[in-house]
């Protein structure tokens, strides 16, 4: 009785490897959440970068030709809030010129009350953007940007489907670097979210057959150490027994 009591304490511990499953599913989750949020988080620096030069040089070399049309300023009572037709056709000419041959699908100007002065896409001139965060943000001059997936989209060039952007809010400073107004750019990145998702995809297939082999060694090293155990109390109860 003693000897079989003693057997039956020492049976494999399989709730302790259902608890390492548990667990390394759960790290498979969480290393899979982060890879995705790190390269997003990167695809989206890294654009939002590239669209605060591309503003910073439309500031430098195409805004002087029409500074007259859209008179930005950081004075919120002095500023325009809607272009005659003569001015919104100059300023969009130009900024189409200046686009032409970026990833670069549509362009919007907002005057420091975050009126649209100007959009490529003619229908939003005019809405008011100030209860929007991104312009909120980029009016204190903190850049903002975010991914965002659209099945269809009026760009540049006309419509574009199953696209993934980059919107960013960027400051538009004058040359005392106050902030005059904010340009918003929504920047084609298609290419990278689908190299990313299959980056992803990849990672996370090697990544399953190292937690199973994880696993699988706990589970070699527990078995070792139980039948370790047990042949030593075996033994143990057998020098008892033969003792008495």
């Amino acid at each position: 009785m003693f000897l079989q009591t003693n057997k039956k304490s020492l049976r494999f511990p399989y709730v302790f490897l259902i608890l390492n499953l548990m667990v390394i599913i759960g790290i498979y989750f969480v290393l899979s959440q982060t890879m995705e949020r790190a390269l997003s988080s990167a695809i989206i620096q890294a654009t939002q970068a590239g669209n605060s030069d591309i503003t910073r040089i439309f500031i430098n070399e195409v805004y002087p030709e029409l500074h007259a049309d859209l008179a930005l300023t950081s004075v919120p009572t002095k500023v325009k809030s809607k272009l005659s037709e003569p001015e919104l056709q100059r300023v969009d000419d130009r900024v189409r010129r200046f686009m032409f041959g970026t990833n670069v699908l549509k362009a919007k100007i907002y005057n420091i009350n975050g009126i649209t002065l100007y959009s490529s896409e003619a229908s939003q001139i005019g809405d008011d953007k100030t209860g929007n965060k991104g312009f909120s943000d980029a009016a204190r001059g903190i850049p903002a940007s975010q991914v965002t997936h659209r099945g269809q989209f009026s760009a540049l060039d006309g419509e574009v489907f199953d696209r993934d952007l980059v919107a960013s809010y960027i400051p538009i400073r004058d040359s005392s670097d106050d902030i005059v107004g904010v340009a918003e750019l929504y920047t084609d990145r298609s290419t990278e979210v689908q190299h990313s998702k299959e980056l992803i995809t990849e990672l996370k297939s090697e990544l399953i057959p190292a937690l199973v082999s994880i696993l699988f060694l706990v589970a070699v090293i527990v078995w070792r150490f139980t039948s370790y155990v047990t042949h030593l109390r075996l033994e143990l109860l057998q020098r008892n027994e033969s003792d008495i």
